[in-house]
Order: structure tokens, then sequence, then C-alpha cells
């Protein structure tokens, strides 16, 4: 009977070795897992974060091309009025005497 006791002690030291030791690793699997879920949403604030200035650099992209559009329309059009801006003109006073030329050099 001596044997039976000592056999059903061991299995119950074994059983509690057991069950301490499953606790332990669901203690660690759930430390992991908190700490792998803050990871992840760190990770999403950041990506988050990432897609906002993306969307930023992007609208302030399309403002610099419709500014460059704009500057070259300017330009063409100053182009074409200096092109068909008369040469040598006379000069007149506020007398209304024609005084020399006025020049277009503008360049």
């Amino acid at each position: 009977m001596a044997s039976f006791l000592s056999a059903v002690s061991a299995g119950a030291g074994a059983s509690s070795f057991a069950l301490q030791t499953a606790r332990r690793e669901a203690q660690q699997a759930e430390q992991t897992a908190r700490a792998l879920r803050s990871e992840a949403q760190s990770a999403q604030r950041s990506a988050d974060e990432e897609q906002a200035r993306a969307d930023s650099l992007s609208a302030q992209s399309a403002d610099a091309d419709d500014r460059s559009t704009s500057a070259r329309r300017n330009v063409a059009s100053i182009s074409q009025a200096q092109a068909a801006a008369p040469r040598n003109v006379p000069f007149v006073n506020a007398s209304g005497q024609a005084t020399g030329l006025l020049l277009n050099a503008v360049a």
C-alpha cells in the first residue's frame, strides 16, 4: 500500500509540474501575443503616417506641375508678344516731337 501511495504521490507531483509548465507556457504565449499585437499596431501607425506623407507629396507634386504649366504658358505668351511687338518705333516726347527710336531690347 505504501508503494501505491508513493506512486499516487509521484503522479500528483508530475501532474502538478505539468500544470505549472503549461501555465508558464500559456503566460509566455500571451506575453508574446501582446508584444506582437503592440508591434503590429505601431507598424500600422507608421504605415498610415507614411501613406499620409505620400498623399501630401503627391498633392504638392500636382500643384508644382500646375505652376510649371502656367509658367510655360506665360513664357510662350510673352515670347509671342515680344515677337509681334514693333521694332524701332519713333519715341515721341510730351510735346509730340520725335526725339529718337524706342527699341525693343528685352533679352
